[in-house]
């Protein structure tokens, strides 16, 4: 068996409107292994959540469609999948939790209809009373005070922590293989966010699950993720082990996200910042994306994209580790 669960090749996700084509993924490959997690970070419009839709096969058609390359699950080629096939493997061997638990959640059911309406769908057998016995055991299993109380509520009578946690008993009622984490702590404070992220590592470690990890957040990266891959503007622009990327950041991008983390054993007046903004994918760059923010930029970075080099047992994607590089330096 292949110590990788999933094994995404040359990935591309385009958006196809009046204004021309989006290239929100364009050419992404990576690994999850099986047991481990994968940490995918960057700021907001650099394709991360895309590839997790794209994965998922939950894009919004038209105007998104994924125009080439292959998601091999287990052997398989998922995007060769029918919607009946997928719609078996969404939810039951490669679940999601969403980024805004509220906007996910049914405010018309109650939460524990919610989370027994999953088992019923996908585990098949099972009766009304047995999988709302299950659903009450995955409420403890996510530490919901209260379970069977729990089970009657709706989402607004819970915390924002308490629904992320609905929607974690949910996506691993059904023992999914692969649990995608789209930003889960981004609208909770930071106690609240430790807890969950803590309660995501116990639930791996309990289920065997492999885990890809989506934020923009660093420090989430540094809990919870074995690797690393960081994306910029559809493209992935560094991978390697997360002790690798925290000891030795080598791409001009992840160098700024880790200046931009605040220490606290230095006095700072005033914060790192990485000047600029994402491109728009209407105005890319002719050359490297990231160039017009670079302070390390140069002519070649301006007029030719950078190809993904293997270095020192990782990848990075930047002209200042090629041989043109070299020879013009």
């Amino acid at each position: 068996m292949s110590e990788n669960l999933i094994e995404v090749k040359d990935l591309r996700t385009y958006f196809f409107i009046d204004g021309g084509v989006v290239k929100a993924v364009d050419g992404v490959s990576f690994n999850v292994e099986r047991g481990k997690t994968l940490g995918i970070v960057g700021e907001s419009g650099c394709g991360k959540s895309i590839t997790s839709l794209s994965i998922m096969q939950l894009l919004e058609s038209p105007p998104g469609k994924i125009v080439g390359g292959e998601i091999i699950y287990n052997g398989e080629n998922l995007l060769n999948k029918t919607k009946e096939e997928m719609r078996h493997i969404r939810g039951n061997k490669i679940a999601m939790i969403f980024q805004e638990p509220m906007t996910s959640l049914n405010p018309v059911f109650t939460v524990g209809q919610q989370i027994v309406e999953a088992l019923l769908i996908h585990e098949e057998g099972i009766t009304k009373e047995k999988a709302k016995e299950r659903a009450i055991e995955m409420l403890k299993l996510v530490k919901i005070p209260l379970p069977e109380k729990r089970f009657n509520e709706y989402p607004h009578q819970l915390s924002g922590g308490m629904r992320q946690r609905v929607m974690i008993a949910m996506a691993l009622s059904c023992n999914p293989e692969l649990l995608i984490c789209d930003e889960p702590t981004t609208a909770l404070d930071v106690t609240i966010q430790a807890q969950i992220l803590e309660l995501i590592n116990e639930l791996k470690e309990k289920t065997g699950a492999s885990v890809m990890m989506i934020t923009h957040d660093l420090g989430v990266i540094a809990e919870i993720a074995d690797d690393v891959m960081v994306m910029y503007a559809g493209k992935v622009v560094e991978q390697a082990d997360t002790d690798s990327i925290f000891e030795k950041p080598l791409h001009p991008y992840t160098i700024g996200l880790m200046n931009c983390i605040p220490k606290l054993t230095e006095e700072v007046e005033e914060l790192s910042v990485i000047k600029g903004m994402v491109p728009s994918y209407d105005d890319m760059p002719k050359g490297c994306a990231f160039c017009p923010r670079c302070d390390y930029a140069k002519k070649i970075c301006e007029e030719e994209m950078p190809e993904l080099i293997e270095l020192e047992g990782r990848k990075v994607r930047c002209h200042m580790y090629s041989e043109k590089w070299k020879e013009e330096n």
